[in-house]
């Protein structure tokens, strides 16, 4: 057993040998660095009261991403922990992956294909002028010394509420994708703001049409025998989707197929996730599965039972059932997702500005820092985000 004291004073024990911890040290900030799943985890957990994050940056998200996906994309977890060195407490945290692509040794936030949005955490100091948010910086790239390349992708300009700092640092560049969300209103329908007379009432419509079937029934999952039942049934409508499309489905890979399960069952225990199912005739018609972080609802997916239900359109039944369920629980920011979706244009939904991060760390990464920031360069004609400082 193993002791690790952070910058902040907080003292981890990690079992079975804690692997490297890298202190950059100078000027006012520390950072530190935990690799490792049990490392990271344990070092994210001891500092976690008083954190600020996106949800796909929290505990609950981290800790099936880097247990279940990471060893099998082969990608080496580490967290970054800024702390100011006078006061002892967290500026950020940076929760990343390590691998290799080709020649490169990248770092970038815990994606690997399943997470909407990146970002930085943020801690009780708040970096707000320009002189503290350089210092950090600085002291990051100090500390990750054995990387070729840093690759933030999909960050928000808020996280919290808060300005994400990482968005001022030169390097940053419009994301490729936006993300899309919507607000509820506060009537007892729970509709979005957004949504147009005519598409309201071909809902309304469809409602209708819901209710005249045999035993109609919208509920959450809870109990582990439903969180079974409602995810195979996800399961086998995504399935049976894509082979009908030729696509790929995601949840045919075994390590993304234990990572959704486990997120399902676990993440509802921690009220991280949440699956909803639509029935008509005994039957489940549609699912939707997503998260809920900070007062607002994310998409990971959504299914429906295919064209013998189309007349019910049960994709947009079971969302506006799934906004008057928060919505009667004090959550009304309704997050579609990154990407265009078809029920997001209907709904009205927002689109969200998302930001990159890409910073070469020597020569033989430039060229692919420069194609990202050329490629940022023209996208950023239709999306200006905040000039480098």
């Amino acid at each position: 057993m193993a002791t690790v004291e952070t910058g902040g004073g907080a003292i981890l024990r990690a079992g079975g040998g804690w692997s490297r911890v890298l202190n950059s040290r100078g000027g006012r900030f520390i950072t530190e660095i935990f690799e490792g799943a049990d490392e990271a985890l344990a070092a994210f957990e001891a500092v976690e009261p008083g954190l600020v994050s996106n949800g796909f940056q929290t505990l609950d998200w981290l800790t099936v991403l880097y247990e279940e996906l990471a060893p099998a994309r082969k990608a080496m977890p580490r967290l970054v922990v800024v702390t100011e060195q006078a006061s002892g407490d967290v500026a950020l945290l940076l929760p990343l992956v390590v691998a290799k692509e080709g020649m490169l040794r990248i770092a970038s936030f815990a994606d690997l294909g399943v997470s909407d949005y990146g970002g930085p955490i943020l801690g009780p100091v708040r970096l707000t002028d320009r002189r503290a948010i350089r210092c950090v910086w600085r002291s990051v790239r100090s500390a990750m010394h054995d990387i070729d390349l840093i690759r933030f992708e999909r960050m928000p300009a808020e996280i919290g509420g808060r300005p994400n700092p990482l968005i001022t640092r030169l390097g940053v560049s419009p994301a490729l994708r936006s993300g899309t969300e919507l607000f509820l209103t506060d009537a007892p329908d729970a509709f979005p703001r957004g949504i147009g007379k005519k598409y309201r009432k071909e809902v309304e419509r469809c409602h209708r049409l819901w209710q005249k079937e045999p035993t109609p029934r919208f509920y959450r999952a809870t109990t582990a025998e439903e969180i079974a039942h409602v995810y195979l049934a996800l399961e086998e409508q995504r399935a049976r989707r894509f082979a009908a499309l030729h696509g790929k489905n995601i949840l045919d890979e075994p390590a993304y197929g234990s990572f959704y399960e486990r997120l399902a069952i676990d993440g509802s225990d921690a009220g991280l996730s949440t699956l909803f199912a639509l029935e008509a005739n005994g039957e489940i018609v549609a699912t939707l599965f997503g998260i809920v972080h900070d007062g607002a609802f994310t998409r990971l997916a959504i299914s429906t039972g295919g064209e013998e239900w189309s007349h019910l359109s049960p994709g947009r039944l079971v969302v506006i059932e799934a906004m008057k369920y928060f919505a009667a629980r004090g959550v009304r920011r309704f997050d579609m997702g990154i990407g265009e979706h078809p029920l997001a244009r209907g709904f009205g939904a927002k689109p969200v500005p998302l930001y990159d991060l890409v910073v070469p760390m020597d020569g033989i990464a430039l060229p692919r820092a420069l194609l990202h920031a050329l490629k940022g360069h023209f996208r950023g004609k239709r999306a200006r985000g905040p000039q480098p400082v």
